[in-house]
């Protein structure tokens, strides 16, 4: 018995009972929200010991099997990935605890929205139910955008609905062609086929398909959207923006190209990987703006997930993409702690919180160090699997990673700096809630553990990786062939 199809329903009916409870009963919306993603993150823990012994889960929406029925699957990849999800989702939970004071019904029933789209995007097995669930939270993101009611947060998601528009063309598009040359939309069916034969029309759709997923991980030169929508939004969805629908961007982009199509897209993936490296890097180096400095960074730090991709360490994507998530978490409650402290989020107008608050100094700079890539950190494990692949491969691309590494360290030393030091001398002691503090302290300790214990977890990541690499046990499994 499997569990992991429980998680879609469960999110759906907390989408239900947020909707139908009375805005007098505030403190019941976060409730069912959190009860959701307890739930779901259940569901997904009791699938452990299945998922290990199985290596992937199938479920056949009402019994039927593809082609014809719709299909999930899980394997160890994915199952990481809804991992992920939940962190993310239970600190961006913790944050709009405070954080969001009115209209908390229309903002926890879009959230949970947002989030069922964004575990049915990592589970679904066909192509077109990818879209529909890229759809669901991509409509719930533009709300959520413009759901301060702000003149610039409404710019902001009328530009981000633009874009967005435009990448699910791409992909609907992409869907057309592939299912035109085909014939089918299951994932598994799709490869099969691809591996007898593949005609113009199907990489052509993939072309596009990938392209419009791009748009979703915020890859150069579809970027564009994600620095104003994180400046003009709460810092919880920000977290979710930038952590969430960054990973299900790549997910979708790797299961594609790996899994399903079996491309080599090296050389693109590698340019594209540089361009958005070093944009991110030196875009994040130039502003002041706290929220924008992140979005800069999650950008650059995207560049060298999909630099592993690009040069076949697909440890490398798995280990990098954990550590974005985990550095993420921790770089965004910093900053709602700080820009709830000074009432901005003006670089320029902070400073002297070095004193007084070790726990928000101590996690800060963890977070800062493992985002740089300094030895004893996972961002440094990671980083060090991304410079030996390019040694292998391409020598150029580890001088260019190192390169954006120092231009990491230096923007996040200067924010850093800014905010605990800077010109002014004492800015007093912050309260930080004690869940946040909590989550801050634990997802610290997890960037050093997994430093320090290097050898272990890139064998672990070896695994992960190594599971959405078997083309062959993905097919069979899910087109019930064993």
């Amino acid at each position: 018995m499997t569990y992991f199809n429980m998680i879609v329903p469960v999110l759906l009916a907390a989408v239900f009972f947020i909707t139908i409870t009375s805005g007098r009963h505030k403190h019941y919306h976060l409730s069912f929200a959190l009860g959701g993603v307890v739930l779901s993150a259940i569901f997904i823990l009791l699938d452990f010991s299945k998922i290990v012994s199985d290596k992937i889960m199938v479920y056949y929406q009402l019994g039927w099997k593809p082609p014809l029925g719709i299909t999930f699957s899980v394997d160890l990849l994915n199952y990481v990935v809804c991992l992920l999800l939940i962190f993310v989702a239970v600190s961006a939970l913790a944050i709009s605890r405070t954080e969001i004071r009115d209209d908390k019904r229309e903002f926890y029933a879009l959230f949970m929205l947002f989030l069922l789209g964004l575990f049915g995007a990592a589970m679904t097995g066909d192509i077109f139910n990818l879209f529909v669930f890229f759809e669901i939270f991509s409509i719930a993101s533009y709300a959520l955008v413009s759901y301060t009611g702000r003149k610039k947060a409404v710019l902001s998601s009328i530009k981000y609905l633009i874009m967005g528009s435009f990448s699910t063309s791409l992909i609907l598009l992409g869907i057309v062609f592939v299912y035109g040359s085909l014939g089918t939309l299951n994932m598994a069916d799709i490869a099969s086929k691809m591996a007898l034969s593949s005609t113009t029309a199907t990489i052509l759709g993939f072309g596009l398909l990938i392209s419009g997923f791009m748009f979703k991980a915020a890859i150069a030169p579809f970027h564009a959207w994600k620095p104003s929508v994180i400046r003009d939004t709460p810092l919880s969805l920000g977290l979710m923006f930038t952590a969430s629908g960054t990973i299900i961007g790549l997910y979708a982009i790797f299961r594609l190209v790996v899994t399903v199509g079996n491309l080599n897209l090296s050389g693109m993936l590698i340019a594209l990987s540089f361009v958005t490296m070093v944009l991110g890097a030196v875009l994040a180096l130039q502003t002041t703006n706290l929220k924008k400095l992140l979005a800069y960074s999650a950008i650059s730090q995207t560049g060298y997930v999909l630099l592993a991709f690009g040069l076949l360490s697909y440890a490398g994507f798995v280990y990098h993409m954990i550590n974005l998530v985990l550095i993420d978490i921790i770089l965004f409650i910093v900053a709602y702690v700080v820009i709830k402290h000074f009432g901005t989020s003006d670089l320029d107008k902070m400073g002297g919180l070095g004193v007084g608050n070790p726990v928000l100094f101590g996690s800060a700079l963890v977070a800062v160090s493992a985002l740089a890539g300094l030895p004893l950190f996972n961002g440094f494990s990671s980083k060090l699997l991304i410079y030996q692949a390019g040694i292998q491969v391409f020598p150029i691309a580890t001088l260019i990673a190192m390169l954006v590494s120092v231009l990491t360290l230096a923007y996040s030393s200067k924010m850093l700096n800014m905010i605990f030091f800077s010109n002014r001398k004492d800015s007093g002691v912050v309260n930080i809630d004690y869940d946040l503090k909590i989550i801050m302290v634990t997802i610290a300790v997890f960037c050093v553990v997994l430093g320090i214990f290097q050898g272990y977890f890139t064998g672990l990541m070896e695994i992960i990786a190594g599971s959405g690499l078997d083309r062959e046990l993905y097919i069979k499994t899910v087109l019930g062939l064993i």
